[in-house]
Parts: C-alpha cells; structure tokens; sequence
C-alpha cells in the first residue's frame, strides 16, 4: 500500500476543514486536506458570517478579499412575514445588527461587521490559502479507518480514492475529522453525541429568478418568510423561507416538509411550480439551478476527542449539528478551527506541551451544546408563531381567517395582534443574537485565573439577554475587547488601529500601559529566553505606543494602567494583573503564567 507522511491529515473540505489548514499555515505546519465531494459545493449552504468570523479571517489576512466578494449588510437590512415574495406584507424586522437602537453596539464591539458570505464563495478562497502554503488537496478520497502507532504516537490513516478504489496510508502526527454530520472520525473515535429525536426533513431549493421588482428600492431583506395561505401546502412544504445569494437574482427557497414526511417524492417540475406560487408573480421566470435536502438535527458531541489521545480532534458539523436559525453553523465551525489552530502550532513547534492541546475540547465543547440548543430553541420559537398563524392548518378557509382577524376591532383580534408582536419581536434573539456569537467564556487550564479576586462576569438582566447582548471584560478565557486606537504620530487622514489587529498573527501578546512597558517589555525577555515564545508587548496611553483616542481601551481594560492584559494568539485573554505580588518579579510572574499556559 502506497503511504504518505505528512504533518496533519484534515478530513473534509468545508468551512471547518478548509480554514483549519488555512490557519494551521501560518505556524508552519503542512498537511493533507481529502475530501469525498469531487469539488467545493455547488449550492451556497451557510452564508451568514458574523463579527466574529471575520475577525478570525481578518487575523489572517483575508478579510479585504472576503468582504468584496460578499454582500455588505445594508442589503441584509430586514427580515420580513408576508404570504408571498410580492403579497401582503404581515411583519417587517430589522436584521443583522441594522436596528438603529443597537446599531452602536454591534460598531463599537468588533472592527468587523457581518456580512452574507455563502459557502460556495467561502471555500475556495480558504482552500486556495492552504495550497498555496503547504497543503495539499485530494478530491473523491474517502477516510476509512486509523490506528496509532503505540511506540509513536503517530496516527495511520487509511484513505481511499473512490474512482480507483486504490487505498492509501496516511502517517500524521495530527488526524483531524472535519467531515461533516455523518462524520467518519468521529465514529472511529466512539465520540458520544447527545441526540435529540424529533427533528424533521427540509429541502432547499436553489433557483435564478429575477425579484428586483419586489423587493428594490425599499425592501432589501435576507430572510422572507413565506406562509401561501391560499392553497394547500404540499407535503414537502408546510412553510417556506426564501433568502438571496445574489441581490436579488438568485434565491434559495428553504421549504420545511410537514410532520413525518421522511423522503421527498415530488418531481423538480412540481417543486418549480410551488416556487412560482410562493413568489406570487406568474410573470417571473425561474430556473431551477439545484435541489438538496437536509434533516433538521438537535445533536452535540460530548466531547471533541477521546481521553488519552490527544493527536486526533473533530471539529464543525462532526461535532455540532442544528438547523440554520440564527446562522450559527459555519461560523462556529470556523471558530472551532481558529481555537485549535494555534494550538496544533504551538506543539508542532516544540513551544507547548500535548497537554495544551486538552484545552481543546475544554473551551470549544461547552460552546458548541450552547450553540446547538439556540438554534433548536429558535425554531421551536419560529413553530409557535406559525402555528398562531394557522401554518399547519390544511384548511385554507381557516387560515385566511386567522389572518383577516389580525386586522378585526375586536377583542379577539386585539388578543392576536398583541402575541403575534410579542413571538415576532421575541425572535430578536435570532436577528441580533449578538450574545450567543460573541460570549464565548472558556474555562480550561490554557488560561490563568488565579490572579483574579471576583468570580467571571455573567449578563445582568433576564436569561435572554445572555443571548441577545454582547458582553465585554478581560476576564481570563474571554475574547479581546475592540478599541480603536491611533499611533502617536498618525495623521488625521491615516486609518485607526483595532487592539485585535496589535494581537493575533500566530502570537502572544501584551498589553499595558504608561508605567508598564519597560517591566513588562523585560518580562517578555525574560519569557523568550527561558520558553522560546514570543510575547509582543503594546503600550497604550498618552505618548505611549498607541493612544487610546476614544477612551475606550481605558473603559475595558479591566487593569489599572501599569497592569498587564495577557492575550493568547487565538485573541483570547489568558491573564490580567494589576500588581505583581507574592514575592515575584514581572519576568518571574509573566514566565510563570506563560509555562503554566503552554502545558511546560
């Protein structure tokens, strides 16, 4: 049998796979990518991509390239209920952080706004990256098994070319399965998944259509919400979604089949026609470009690899698996590989021990469960206010009277109006559920807590608005907070600087304050020479390294000025201080969280 060594063998070529070897490149690691698909997707998939993701692509330098190829929020401003594309309009929300009561908040948490990136654009950039820098890519190769070397530890992969049927052995330091909800690796490692039953079946129905129409000027909208009270709802079709990819040319019509409907048996031409029927404009022609169906999952893995080996991982769908309300999939699935990158890197470098790489599971798997239950949550949200609406009602006359008592002056129809406002603006937690993209609060031995007197930060306010509002701190385990900042000597027509773009590019960093460099510069010295890592120290305040021009950083800091915010390459606060106590010196302190970190 053929073999081939390489550095790390990545199954699946999807957003968690591709930017895994994407951001594995920068700390010098090379690999393998195999997939069984023969291409990227043909069908857009995933396309929401929030702050946080583009921070993590911003770190590595794709930002600029991603964002012109995607479409900017403006166009995702709202989320709509009508009967069709072109009818009576039931209920408009903003979308995307676009509200104007929350639009400051989304700004000044992130130098990164969303966008609408789908999947089919996503995937070529991220696997041209990692091609173009060590990796390499097999399509039609399928994973079938592994075993691990007891003497080793390194991991022997069989694959197999599915053209050829020709096995090969893969011999890697690192295996890891990003391949998908039917994950292979994932049932090689006898991971155990949490598995709600009851989810149902869903087809997306991918189509060019011309729907400027309806929706330009004033209407520009990600998500229709499609109810076609008119006529029966066919089996594979109880309600639809539909949802641009291309402004507003190209459409995917997510249709929801009814209850215990297990396989779609209509014909493309009976699809295309409902299609026609939910645009609610004969004149408009449509072309079917693709159909793909999908079971609505509620399943989370309890772990993301298995205790005593610490080489191989599993890592997006494999992992986590959900419906696509609140647009969590990818983003979190790219967000895994961000975590995991720079940990492989550092082993691979000789700068951390395996144990790092325990951390892992410990910070991903907590969010990836939240993750799976918001989604769920949303939807069972989204099943209530349809069947307010009357959605599931295979009597037509019935639902044509729920909706003209909407518009009743009875006590009824006040009673109506009132719940359906309350469910409609209940599901801000899936347009502007900033909290759940970005309160990751890791707790693992790959941060240092030990120094902090209060217990970590929690949202005030009722349990929803966990989700719904974003919380910012230093504490240990939390992402770095945004600041704008300006170089003492910048012009006013040179572009501000995020914190998030001093910290990241494969690196540790620090940051203090006026008082702090010199200490805190020779205690990264001190860390560099006795551990091999590099800790770049940032000073920002009056007529240090960088100005604190709005304040900001002072506000969020967490740490008096002379203090410390320790930040992990993943832009992850690993450690503050205020004063370093107990008899230690800075060098000493910062040489002691550093070793504790890295597992040394």
């Amino acid at each position: 049998m053929v073999q081939i060594e390489t550095d790390v063998l990545i199954v699946g070529a999807g957003p968690a796979g591709a930017s895994l070897a994407c951001f594995l490149t920068h700390y010098g690691v090379t690999g393998l990518i195999i997939s069984k698909a023969s291409s990227t997707v043909r069908t857009p998939r995933s396309h929401y991509t929030n702050n946080a993701t583009f921070e993590c692509l911003r770190d590595v330098g794709l930002e600029e390239e991603c964002r012109q190829l995607a479409t900017p929020k403006e166009l995702l401003m709202y989320s709509r209920i009508c009967t069709t594309m072109g009818g009576e309009e039931l209920s408009r929300t903003y979308n995307c952080g676009t509200d104007p009561n929350r639009y400051g908040e989304f700004k000044k948490a992130s130098p990164c706004e969303q966008a609408d990136l789908p999947q089919s654009v996503l995937e070529p950039i991220l696997l041209r990256v990692a091609t173009q820098n060590g990796f390499h890519l097999r399509w039609d190769c399928q994973f079938v098994s592994f075993h691990q070397d007891e003497t080793t530890s390194k991991v022997h992969s069989v694959i197999q070319d599915v053209l050829t049927n020709q096995k090969i052995t893969v011999i890697s330091k690192f295996l890891c399965g990003a391949d998908g909800a039917r994950s292979v690796v994932a049932r090689e490692l006898q991971l155990p998944f949490n598995d709600t039953p009851g989810g149902g079946l869903a087809l997306n129905v991918f189509v060019d259509a011309d729907l400027n129409h309806l929706l330009t000027p004033h209407s520009p909208g990600l998500i229709h919400i499609l109810l076609h009270p008119t006529k029966p709802q066919p089996d594979f079709c109880s309600l639809a979604i539909a949802r641009f990819v291309k402004p507003f040319t190209q459409w995917v019509f997510v249709m929801l089949a009814k209850p215990n409907i297990t396989a779609i048996t209509a014909t493309p031409s009976e699809i295309l026609s409902h299609v026609h029927d939910l645009i609610g404009d004969p004149s408009v022609k449509v072309t079917l470009k693709r159909l793909s169906t999908w079971k609505i999952n509620e399943t989370y893995a309890e772990r993301y690899t298995t205790p005593g080996i610490n080489n191989i991982f599993c890592l997006g769908d494999a992992v986590h698996r959900h419906p696509p309300f609140n647009g969590l999939g990818s983003n979190t699935s790219i967000q895994d590989a961000y975590n995991l990158a720079w940990k492989i890197g550092f082993v691979h470098q000789s700068l951390a021990s395996l144990s790092l790489l325990d951390s892992y599971t410990a910070e991903r798997q907590p969010i990836g469960k939240a993750i799976v239950k918001r989604a769920n949550d949303t939807g069972r949200m989204h099943a209530k206010l349809f069947s307010l609406l009357g959605v599931p009602n295979p009597d037509t006359a019935d639902k044509l009277q729920i909706l003209s008592r909407l518009g009743d002056d009875t006590a009824q129809g006040e009673e109506l109006r009132l719940a359906f406002q309350n469910l409609v603006e209940g599901l801000d937690v899936e347009r502007h559920g900033f909290g759940i993209e970005m309160n990751q609060l890791y707790q693992s031995d790959a941060l240092y807590p030990d120094d902090e007197t209060g217990p970590p930060p929690t949202n005030t306010g009722p349990p929803e608005h966990a989700d719904l509002y974003y919380r910012e701190s230093t504490y240990p385990g939390s992402r770095l907070p945004h600041a704008w900042l300006r170089a003492p000597a910048a012009g006013s027509k040179e572009p501000m600087i995020s914190t998030h773009d001093l910290a990241g590019k494969g690196k540790f960093t620090l940051f203090t304050g006026i008082g702090g460099k010199k200490g805190w510069v020779e205690a990264a010295g001190m860390v560099k020479g006795l551990l091999g890592v590099e800790v770049v120290v940032h000073s920002i305040g009056w007529r240090e390294d960088y100005r604190d021009v709005f304040f900001d950083w002072g506000r969020k800091r967490g740490v008096g000025e002379r203090g410390a915010v320790l930040v992990r390459p993943d832009r992850v606060v690993a450690w503050r201080c205020d004063n370093v106590g107990g008899g230690d010196g800075w060098g000493e302190k910062l040489t002691r969280v550093m070793a504790r970190i890295l597992g040394r």
